[in-house]
C-alpha cells in the first residue's frame, strides 16, 4: 500500500487534511499581514526622509547649496573626463 506524500511527509502518521489547511491559510494570513506593515513602514520611512531633507534645507541653506555646488561640479568633470576620453577614442 502506497502512502500518499503528506503521510510520507509526516513519518506515516495520518494528517487531518482540514487542520493542515487552516494552518496553512492562518500561516498566509499571517506573513501577508507581515508584508503589508513592512510596506506600511517603507512608506513611513520614505516620510520621514522627505521631511528631514525639507527641514535640512529650511535650517541650512548655505550648506545644501553648496553641497549642490559640489555634485554639480562632480558631474561636470565626470562628464567632461568621459568626454575626453570618449573624443580620444573617436579620433583612433
Amino acid at each position: 500500500m502506497e502512502r500518499s506524500q503528506i503521510q510520507q511527509y509526516v513519518g506515516g502518521r495520518t494528517v487531518d487534511a482540514d487542520i493542515a489547511t487552516e494552518q496553512l491559510r492562518a500561516r498566509f494570513a499571517a506573513l501577508r499581514a507581515r508584508a503589508a506593515e513592512s510596506e506600511e513602514a517603507a512608506a513611513a520611512r520614505h516620510q520621514l526622509a522627505e521631511r528631514t531633507l525639507d527641514l535640512t534645507e529650511e535650517y541650512f541653506p548655505a550648506e545644501v547649496a553648496a553641497r549642490r555646488r559640489r555634485v554639480a561640479a562632480a558631474g561636470f568633470a565626470a562628464g567632461v573626463a568621459v568626454g575626453a576620453v570618449a573624443g580620444a577614442a573617436i579620433r583612433r
